[in-house]
């Protein structure tokens, strides 16, 4: 629940920030960003291409802490990857919605239901050519069901987790972006 408020707050100040301004291409203007207590990490962004179209995809990734550091006048330093698939989920704010919907009613689904979707990998400059990512619906012991994505990521295959709270989450967080800037898409 704390989580959620966290989240949900955060998303208020983010899309009191935001602008809808032009965006350069190769860029992303952030939405929403969210992190749960596992290290998992998920984002709605809008994305330039180089061509001009613009797009709003949700980006799922596994954030790799390699070092650490808290000094007294650094509070919090870290060395650290990100490995990231993004979907793509529409050109309107309200497709977005309408894709969470339906990657909610794929947690319906019976554990072991596998399903690809078309992403881009984020290479750390932009996002990269498209690819696939093979989504399995897992149910993990005490911690219900998420949709996990295998996707390749360099020379390496690469994992990240969705849960059905971070969905809703994400959700919400469009929906009041869209109260509060109903003219923004």
């Amino acid at each position: 629940m704390k989580r959620t408020i966290l989240t949900v707050a955060a998303a208020l100040m983010m899309a009191t920030c935001v602008i809808a301004q032009d965006i350069p291409a190769g860029m992303r203007m952030e939405l929403i960003e969210s992190e749960d207590d596992s290290h998992d990490q998920y984002t709605i962004f809008k994305y330039k291409e180089k061509n001009g179209n613009e797009g709003y995809y949700m980006g799922v990734g596994y954030k790799i802490e390699l070092l650490g550091l808290v000094r007294d006048d650094i509070t919090d330093m870290s060395i650290s990857h990100m490995d990231e698939v993004c979907f793509p989920m529409g050109s309107t704010r309200q497709e977005v919605i309408d894709n969470l919907d339906s990657y909610l009613e794929l947690l319906d689904k019976p554990a072991g239901t596998t399903v690809e979707f078309p992403c881009r990998i984020n290479n750390g400059v932009g996002l990269g050519q498209e690819s696939k990512s093979t989504c399995i619906v897992t149910k993990r012991f005490l911690q219900g069901k998420r949709l996990c994505f295998h996707f390749t990521s360099g020379n390496r295959t690469a994992e990240a987790d969705l849960r059905k709270s971070s969905i809703k989450s994400m959700k919400l967080s469009v929906k009041l972006d869209m109260k509060l800037h109903p003219n923004k898409d």
